[in-house]
């Protein structure tokens, strides 16, 4: 486990707890403290390295980011998981078991995240407790590999092989934002699948680490890596592809889900609905020919692509500004995700 600090000594205290309160798999902690002045260095240099919790401090005299600390983390580790973690999270019972399991029975899969609330899980606290939330995902979701486009860095479990075949975060994107994405985009064009275990539950205070960062700067910073990002990989599209039936689907599935994993999001509108094995895809039900158009003309976030073999639909989207495909043309998609 691999955690960056930097002040928020309330926080630190709570994810360090809260880790070893719930982590039986045997670990180590690596703490890459990014100069921190608040009172943190002096709680981390009290933590004392034992047999059964083994704990490793770094003192940076600088802030090396996200990027540089999690690198300088990686380079210490030796263990054939490594998990790149906020230090805004609380985790849950048998978290970590449950990622190694999918890594196990998913041989292929080499980058996973933990169910969580900014994956759609929300806890309330009204309700129940964390570990009685976590308790019954786990029971519902025990076992369950979810495919998706992107890992988030919030906290992210890479398997060694990934590491040795492609190496750390790239300095690209220091000192944060988009590195996850690039990583998740490297890991797929090595052969590997990425994803969230959904049994696993880990809660993340989300933000609470560029609280305290200005926030024109913070955004200015967004802007600047979503510029690499884009030039290295393009953009990150959303397609809707209109299908008359589930065959229709289901002779083309593979080529959908292949446009998933190039960091893109799939709409299937079908009159029936059919699971996808992808997180990055998505079927939706329409019941007339007004119904489908309305459901995409009035999608908050517009598609960038309309695929459908209905002329009357190609004309239909072709006026409304959409660039529109007769077929689920696959080089065709790839040529737009550089030009848009």
């Amino acid at each position: 486990m691999i955690v960056l600090s930097w002040n928020r000594l309330d926080i630190t205290k709570n994810f360090i707890e809260s880790f070893w309160a719930n982590t039986a798999v045997p670990s180590r902690l690596i703490i890459i403290d990014n100069a921190s002045s608040d009172g943190t260095v002096e709680y981390l240099s009290s933590l004392k390295d034992s047999s059964d919790r083994a704990i490793k401090v770094v003192f940076n005299k600088e802030n090396k980011g996200f990027v540089g600390g999690m690198n300088q983390g990686i380079a210490i580790s030796d263990a054939p998981y490594v998990c790149l973690a906020n230090n805004d999270l609380l985790f849950t019972k048998g978290w970590l078991e449950e990622i190694i399991n999918m890594f196990q029975k998913y041989p292929q899969v080499g980058l996973l995240n933990p169910n969580s609330n900014n994956l759609g899980e929300r806890f309330g606290e009204k309700e129940t407790s964390l570990n009685d939330f976590a308790n019954d995902i786990r029971s519902r979701y025990k076992g369950v590999f979810i495919e998706m486009p992107f890992c988030i860095g919030f906290c992210m479990v890479i398997k060694r092989d990934v590491i040795n075949k492609i190496g750390v975060l790239s300095e690209d994107f220091y000192p944060a934002f988009f590195e996850d994405s690039d990583y998740s985009l490297r890991t797929v064009k090595a052969g590997y699948r990425i994803g969230v275990a959904k049994g696993s539950y880990v809660w993340h205070k989300e933000h609470a680490t560029f609280d305290k960062l200005d926030k024109k700067k913070t955004e200015e910073l967004f802007k600047r890596n979503k510029g690499i990002f884009i030039k290295k990989w393009g953009r990150m599209l959303r397609v809707a592809y209109v299908c008359h039936d589930i065959q229709q689907i289901d002779q083309h599935v593979q080529d959908i889900i292949d446009v998933a994993r190039q960091g893109n999001y799939v709409a299937i509108f079908c009159k029936k609905e059919k699971v996808i094995d992808h997180g990055g895809v998505k079927c939706i039900a329409y019941k007339t020919m007004f119904d489908l158009i309305g459901r995409i003309l009035i999608k908050k976030k517009r598609y960038d692509i309309v695929i459908t073999n209905s002329v009357f639909l190609y004309n239909v989207f072709k006026l409304c500004g959409y660039c529109v495909l007769r077929n689920l043309d696959i080089g065709k998609i790839y040529e737009w995700k550089r030009k848009f």
